[in-house]
């Protein structure tokens, strides 16, 4: 049998977490008769150090102690857990040191024939001093890589894709910004991008939440920081509560900017807005299908851009109508007026005239649900997107 050896920096701490689960929807995908997937991520709190994780063998590295007091993975992300403390900055060397050490052993232990690094930094670093005769798939996406812009990470950046036998990455805007950057390995450059659960994200008004029945949900999904552009969702509300009645904006999501976010809701006087937290993904199905409309405002910024948008994939499947910015991966999705509606960013003008045009137009709302669901089936289902990872492992595995 056949082992692939995947290093994340994100995957579920537990059952029903709210951690983005994409790496362990791909790794659970990509797991067969012939081939067994073990699976490395940061320990936090209460979670298992080792466990079988729907059948994947996943360890989880602990690197400070007491455990409940690790902070540099998981909710907002490493980028902004670390520039937003001091003390998580001063974990990160024995996050890495704990992550190569837990590496080593497991390559020595299952010895295995291709390592799935996910992330160029860190874990494509580690991937790439620990390799040997492996093969190294190496995926970008995108918070390795548009943020980090000066010489040290670069060279680093450099190193791995020196290292790796093949580079995945997410989207084209992705890959733009790898072969503008790094001309001399864009034949190592592969788009497949993450892939949408479509028999948990459908359409389907069962699950529409009763709560809302009377209100028009706007709904946003992400992290909450600079990059996501939240804020001029906010300011669209005061445009759009004077043309909808009975409007609502749901915001789901954890970050930096939660607290300003609330006090621009405050200061333009909109009471109508509730902040979630973060909601697993079954949640997010519920709320997805009881939005009249999903808005994911990206902004192109000094931590970077939107590589993908897996969101408002996810709207989309459930037959949600979508607006997004016209910026990073975005555009590569949302095909103006056919998959959803796109905007300028940093424009609260034009996000409020896409709300009041989809909920005025229901034959435009019909027509937007329908070619969305069609196009994530097509293009983005997991079915789709593991198949191609699959016949990558393949080649490897020879």
């Amino acid at each position: 049998m056949k082992t692939c050896l995947v290093l994340a920096s994100t995957f579920p701490r537990w059952k029903n977490d709210t951690t983005p689960s994409f790496i362990y929807e791909l790794s659970k995908r990509l797991m067969s008769k012939d081939r067994a997937m073990v699976v490395l991520a940061p320990h936090a709190g209460n979670a298992k150090k080792h466990e079988f994780f729907d059948k994947l063998d996943v360890y989880r590295f602990q690197y400070f102690f007491p455990s409940s007091i690790q902070k540099v993975a998981y909710g907002a992300g490493i980028i902004s857990n670390v520039k937003s403390s001091l003390f998580t900055m001063l974990q990160v060397p024995f996050f890495l040191l704990s992550e190569y050490i837990k590496t080593a052993i497991l390559i020595r232990k299952y010895n295995p024939e291709v390592i799935h690094a996910h992330w160029l930094i860190p874990q494509g670093i580690i991937a790439s001093m620990l390799k040997g005769d492996k093969k190294l798939i190496v995926t970008i996406h995108g918070s390795d890589l548009f943020p980090l812009k000066n010489p040290f990470f670069k060279s680093l950046q450099r190193n791995v894709l020196k290292s790796c036998d093949i580079c995945t990455v997410n989207s084209e805007a992705t890959k733009n910004e790898l072969i503008k950057r790094f001309p001399e390995y864009k034949n190592k450059a592969i788009i497949i991008p993450m892939g949408v659960d479509t028999q948990l994200f459908k359409k389907n008004d069962k699950l529409k939440i009763s709560k809302y029945k009377n209100n028009k949900i706007i709904l946003f999904a992400g992290r909450l920081n600079e990059q996501k552009g939240a804020e001029y969702l906010i300011k669209a509300m005061a445009i759009v509560n004077k043309r909808i009645k009975n409007a609502k904006l749901l915001v789901i999501g954890e970050g930096e900017h939660k607290k300003e976010l609330q006090k621009i809701a405050y200061s333009l006087n909109i009471d109508n807005i509730e902040f979630l937290g973060p909601i697993n993904q079954r949640g997010l199905a519920d709320y997805y299908n009881t939005a009249d409309v999903f808005v994911l405002p990206s902004v192109t910024s000094r931590i970077g851009t939107e590589s993908q948008g897996l969101v408002l994939l996810e709207a989309m499947s459930c037959g949600t109508p979508v607006i997004g910015t016209n910026t990073g991966g975005i555009p590569s999705i949302v095909k103006n007026n056919q998959t959803g509606i796109l905007v300028n960013e940093r424009n609260e003008n034009e996000l409020s005239n896409a709300i009041t045009k989809i909920m005025s137009d229901r034959k435009l709302l019909q027509k937007l649900s329908t070619n969305g669901i069609k196009f994530v089936k097509n293009n983005y289902s997991w079915d789709i997107v593991a198949k191609k990872f699959d016949d990558l492992y393949k080649k490897m595995e020879k």
